[in-house]
């Protein structure tokens, strides 16, 4: 990484497939370095069931300890998103901001119910298509639907970018919550977009998170 580069850590959503940072990581703007792993205990060597959304932030802060990184810009969509609002929660001064676009606060159970449903009648061959098993893919849906950051979202203090696209109708609710909540946060609800919309519309993705950093860089 380059020398005293300000560092984003990149969180995907839960299945997102190959290397889905990629055209952020080349796009970020000068002075900033990406960093884009897995959500820790959903790779295919991890065990069904051990994933957890507190689990993953604490994973994440070990790898960040790991590379000397002591503060970073944090970055996530969905799945990412909601372990970067842990990571906030858990260790703020760790977090130089973030980025949340398509996440949840306290999902709807009968939403999440039928998601479950939808997923335990695919084949098995549709999670190994995104890297897990379905077993693993239940487990973290199971997860998904027990959190709720409602309550802490106010003790927050990272800069924040709140995003949503216009066609993401079941997180727009959340992400309007989360910048009502989060005292330092902004919204952009994003015209035609859906919800994975860094891989949908990968420059505009890029663009509206390299503005947001510029704008927080001593330099911007």
């Amino acid at each position: 990484m380059a020398t005293n580069a300000e560092t984003v850590l990149f969180l995907p959503g839960l299945g997102a497939g190959v290397d889905p940072w990629d055209a952020q990581l080349r796009a970020l703007p000068a002075g900033f370095v990406g960093l884009a792993p897995e959500i820790p205990g959903l790779d295919r060597a991890a065990t069904p069931g051990e994933f957890t959304i507190e689990g993953a932030a604490d994973a994440l802060r070990d790898l960040l300890d790991e590379r000397g990184l002591e503060r970073v810009h944090v970055c996530g969509l969905s799945l990412g998103a909601m372990t970067a609002t842990q990571i906030a929660l858990d260790a703020p001064d760790r977090v130089a901001s973030l980025v949340l676009s398509g996440s949840q606060v306290r999902p709807h159970p009968a939403l999440m119910a039928v998601q479950r449903t939808m997923v335990r009648m695919l084949p098995e061959r549709t999670a190994q298509g995104m890297a897990m098993t379905k077993a693993q893919w239940l487990g973290a849906l199971q997860v998904v639907a027990d959190a709720n950051f409602r309550g802490r979202l106010a003790s927050i203090a990272a800069p924040t970018l709140v995003l949503c696209g216009s066609r993401d109708v079941a997180n727009i609710p959340a992400a309007r919550e989360i910048a009502a909540a989060v005292p330092n946060a902004e919204l952009r609800i994003v015209p035609r977009a859906g919800h994975p919309w860094n891989q949908q519309f990968p420059e505009l993705f890029s663009r509206t998170i390299g503005n947001f950093y510029t704008r927080l860089s001593p330099q911007g």
